[in-house]
C-alpha cells in the first residue's frame, strides 16, 4: 500500500489489485489468465467492462514494486523500475533471478546480458510512472476503470442537468449584465449630489482597493483592520434647495467587513448617528444602502462621516449620496422605479440558479474508480544492453525478446507497434513453458506441506537446490495443465495425499538418515504466520471481521513518511479485520510483522525466514495486543456458563488451538487454576484465567502446526 524509498508515497488503490488476487483464486480462475492478466490485462480483449476493469486491475502486480520516486536522474530511475518488474516477473513465474544479468552475463545460469535488455526492450516500453507528486518526486500511472451501468447513468443524469443549469445560468447573467450595461446603474449614479471617497476628507492611513467589483468610481478605500479608532472619512455636499433628502451610503458589502460601522450625519436639525451592516450586500445596485431622511439647507453643507471606532472588521468607504424627496413623481421616475425592478429580478434569478448549481455540484456522483495500472508507453521499441547497468553508457541494440534458456517452439511475435507485453505474457503461459507450471506446483506444495520439492521456490537456476522428486514435480506440473491450471484442483490432489495427512511424529532412527526430511517420511512441524497469529487471536475472541474490504491507506496522506502508519490510528492491533485486508506500509511495518518473520515487502518472497529470537517470545508475553486478546477470550469461555473447570479448560483449548487438551496439559491447567486462587484474595477473580489463556498463546502449542 505503499512505494517505501525515501518519500514513501502511499499507493491509494493497491487494494484493487490485493482484492483481485483474493477473487481469482475463490473463483478458481485459471492460473494462466492470472499469468496473462497480470503481465498484459490492458492488451487483452475484454467481453464487458466488468472483464476490463478486472484486466486493467491486474497489471497493478507491474505497478506495485517498490521505486526511489525522489531519483534526480529519471533514466536511472526508468531502469530501475524496469529491472523491478523483470526481477518480479523472473522470481515470481519463472523462478529465475533475471536481474543479476543487468550489469553482465548471469555468473551461474545460462542468462546473458542480450536476454536481459530483450525483457527491457518490453518494459521500457511500458508507461509506469508520468509527471510529479511535487518537485523532483515521480508519479506513478493511474487509470480510469470502466463505470457500472448504474454509475453510467447517474453520471449522464448528472451531466444533463449541470448542463441545463449551466446554460440558464449563463443566460441570466448575460440578461444581468446587459441590464446593467443598459444606463440602470448610471441613472442612479445621476439622482441627486454624489460624494466620492477621492473628494472626502480623510483621516488617517486608509488603503485604496477594487477587490470587490461593486463601486462607485475608481475603488473604494477601507480601514485595513488597522489603527480602530483613529480612523474616520469625512463626506460634505452642497445640496441645490432646502429640503428633505434621502442619504445612501456606498460599499460592496462582503463577508469580513464591520456589521455595525459607526456613520454620523449632520443635517439642519443637528446630527443623527446610527450604524450599518457592511457584511450585507446593498439593496440599490448592489452598492447604495439608504439610511434615512433628513433635512438639509442650501446654505449650509450637508455632511456624513464613517468611523471605524468600535468596530472589529474591515470599514470600507466608497460614496455618499443626497437625494431630494421633493422631486416630483414623473414618468421618468416610474421608468427608473420598473428598471430597478427588472434588475433587481434579475439579479435574484441568476442568484437562485448559481446557488442550484452549486447544490448538483455538490451532489455530483463519484468520479470513475482508478486503478494502479500500466499501459504502454507513447513511444515503443527495441533498447540497448547498458554497459555495466549504466542507462547512460550504452551498448548495441538488442531486438525485444525473450529467455534463450527457456526457448521452445516459435517464440510469439512482438509487434512493432506494441510493447510486446502480450507476447511476453503469452510466451509466460505457454503449456510448452518448462518452468512456469513447475515452479506454480512447487510453490502450492510449499505452501501446504512446509517445505517445496524444490525447496529455493523462487530459484530454479544453478544456485538453487534440485528438487527431491523431480519425477513427481513433472507429474503434479503435467495434471494441473490437464486441468486447466486449476489451483483448487491442485489443492485437492496434495491435502488428499498420503504425504499431506502425515504426522509430524519423530522418528529418531529415520531422522538420523534423513534430518532434513527430503524423503517426506513425516509431516513437517509449519509456524504460524504473522497474519495468522493475529487473526487467530482475534478469532478466538470472537472478534474477527471477515469482510471485504478496500484500504484506509488513504488517510496516511500522499507521504507516509509524513504521517508515519505506526501513529496514524489504525494499528493492527486496534482492527477486527483480517490482516490481510490491513495496509501493507513499507518501511513502517508493525512490530507484529517484523518479529514473526513478515515477508519483505521490496522483493518476492515465495518462501519466509523462520528464525527464533528472544523478541518473538517476548512480544508473546508482553505485547499489550495478546493480553488484550487474551483478557477477551477469558470472558468470552466464562460467559458461556460451564459448570466445571475442565469443561472451561477444553473450551478455551479449543477456541485458541483447534483441539482439545491432552491429559498433560489439562492437569497442568488445573493445577495452575488451582495455585493461582490459593495466591490470589479473590477466588472468583478473571485473572487466573486471563494468565491460563494468555500462557496458551504464548505457547508452541498455538504458533506450532504439528
Amino acid at each position: 500500500d505503499s512505494n517505501g524509498g525515501d518519500f514513501n508515497a502511499t499507493f491509494h488503490n493497491a487494494w484493487r489489485y490485493r482484492n483481485y488476487i483474493i477473487d481469482s483464486f475463490n473463483q478458481d480462475r485459471s492460473f494462466q489468465d492470472l499469468i496473462l492478466e497480470q503481465i498484459a490485462g490492458d492488451k487483452l480483449p475484454a467481453a464487458n467492462d466488468e472483464v476490463r476493469s478486472r484486466q486493467l486491475v491486474a497489471t497493478g502486480f507491474l505497478m506495485l514494486g517498490a521505486k526511489m520516486l525522489s531519483e534526480r536522474d529519471k533514466e536511472k530511475l526508468r531502469m530501475d523500475i524496469v529491472d523491478e518488474q523483470i526481477s518480479a516477473v523472473g522470481s515470481a513465474f519463472l523462478g529465475m533471478t533475471l536481474g543479476c544479468a543487468r550489469c553482465h552475463d548471469h555468473k551461474f545460469d545460462p542468462i546473458p546480458t542480450t536476454d536481459y535488455y530483450a525483457l527491457a526492450g518490453i518494459f521500457r516500453s511500458t508507461q509506469t510512472i508520468e509527471g510529479e507528486i511535487q518537485k523532483y518526486v515521480s508519479n506513478w500511472v493511474r487509470q480510469p476503470l470502466p463505470l457500472t451501468p448504474e454509475h453510467q447513468k447517474s453520471l449522464a443524469s448528472y451531466e444533463a442537468k449541470k448542463k441545463e443549469l449551466t446554460a440558464s445560468l449563463k443566460a441570466a447573467q448575460d440578461h444581468l449584465k446587459s441590464l446593467e450595461e443598459s444606463g440602470s446603474l448610471a441613472h442612479v449614479l445621476k439622482q441627486g449630489v454624489l460624494v466620492d471617497d477621492v473628494d472626502a476628507e480623510v483621516v488617517g492611513q486608509w488603503k485604496a482597493s477594487t477587490f470587490s467589483k461593486n463601486f462607485v468610481g475608481m475603488g473604494y478605500i477601507h480601514d485595513d483592520k488597522q489603527g480602530k479608532g483613529d480612523k474616520r472619512v469625512i463626506f460634505r455636499a452642497n445640496v441645490p434647495e432646502d429640503g428633505e433628502y434621502e442619504v445612501r451610503i456606498a460599499f460592496p458589502g462582503n463577508s469580513g467587513r464591520d456589521p455595525a460601522v459607526p456613520v454620523r450625519i449632520e443635517h439642519a436639525d443637528g446630527h443623527s448617528d446610527l450604524k450599518i451592516n457592511q457584511e450585507k450586500v446593498a439593496p440599490i445596485e448592489r452598492i447604495f444602502l439608504p439610511v434615512g431622511r433628513f433635512p438639509f439647507r442650501a446654505d449650509q453643507a450637508a455632511v456624513v462621516t464613517i468611523s471605524n471606532e468600535g468596530t472589529t472588521g474591515y470599514v470600507i468607504a466608497d460614496a455618499v449620496q443626497f437625494v431630494a424627496k421633493t422631486e416630483p413623481d414623473s414618468e421618468s421616475q416610474s421608468e427608473d422605479k420598473s428598471q430597478l425592478a427588472e434588475l433587481e429580478a434579475a439579479r435574484k434569478q441568476a442568484d437562485e440558479l448559481k446557488r442550484q448549481l452549486e447544490e448538483l455540484e455538490k451532489s455530483a456522483p463519484p468520479p470513475a474508480p482508478l486503478a494502479l495500472a500500466v499501459n504502454d508507453s507513447e513511444t515503443v521499441g527495441d533498447y540497448n544492453v547498458c554497459i555495466r547497468g549504466e542507462p547512460r553508457n550504452l551498448g548495441p541494440r538488442v531486438p525485444r525478446g525473450f529467455l534463450s534458456v527457456a526457448t521452445f517452439g516459435e517464440p510469439p511475435e512482438i509487434p512493432a507497434g506494441g510493447s510486446g507485453r502480450l507476447a511476453l505474457a503469452r510466451w509466460v503461459a505457454d503449456e510448452q513453458n518448462p518452468l512456469t507450471a513447475r515452479v506454480y506446483v512447487n510453490r502450492v506444495w510449499h505452501h501446504l506441506i512446509g517445505a517445496g520439492l524444490v525447496r529455493t521456490v523462487d530459484n530454479f537456476g544453478e544456485l538453487g537446490e534440485r528438487p527431491s522428486h523431480p519425477e513427481l514435480l513433472d507429474q503434479l506440473a503435467v495434471e494441473f495443465l490437464a486441468h486447466g491450471w486449476s489451483t483448487k484442483w491442485l489443492v485437492r490432489e496434495i491435502v488428499l495425499s498420503h504425504v499431506y495427512q502425515l504426522s509430524s511424529h519423530h522418528h529418531e532412527e529415520i531422522w538420523s538418515l534423513d534430518p532434513d526430511n527430503r524423503l517426506l517420511w513425516r509431516a513437517n512441524r509449519k509456524r504460524l504466520s504473522a497474519e495468522a497469529i493475529r487473526d487467530t487471536a482475534l478469532f478466538s475472541a470472537g472478534l474477527l471481521d471477515n469482510g471485504i474490504v478496500d484500504s484506509p491507506v488513504a488517510e496516511l496522506g500522499t507521504l507516509v513518511t509524513q504521517n508515519r502508519a505506526d501513529d496514524a490510528g489504525y494499528e493492527q492491533k486496534s482492527s477486527s479485520l483480517r490482516t490481510l485486508y490491513l495496509p501493507v506500509i513499507r518501511n513502517e511495518l508493525p512490530s507484529l510483522m517484523r518479529v514473526f518473520d513478515f515477508a519483505d515487502p521490496d522483493f518476492v518472497t515465495g518462501s519466509r525466514a523462520e528464525t527464533n529470537v528472544p523478541s518473538q517470545a517476548l512480544w508473546m508475553l508482553n505485547g499489550p495486543f495478546v493480553r488484550t486478546h487474551a483478557e477477551q477470550v477469558t470472558d468470552r469461555v466464562l460467559n458461556l456458563n460451564l459448570s466445571t473447570d475442565s469443561e472451561k479448560i477444553e473450551k478455551l483449548f479449543l477456541l485458541t488451538v483447534g483441539r482439545p487438551p491432552t491429559e498433560t496439559e489439562a492437569e497442568i491447567s488445573l493445577n495452575f487454576l488451582e495455585q493461582a486462587r490459593d495466591s490470589n484474595a479473590s477466588s472468583e477473580s478473571k485473572l487466573p484465567w486471563q494468565d491460563l489463556t494468555h500462557a496458551i498463546f504464548a505457547s508452541s502449542g498455538f504458533r506450532m502446526l504439528d
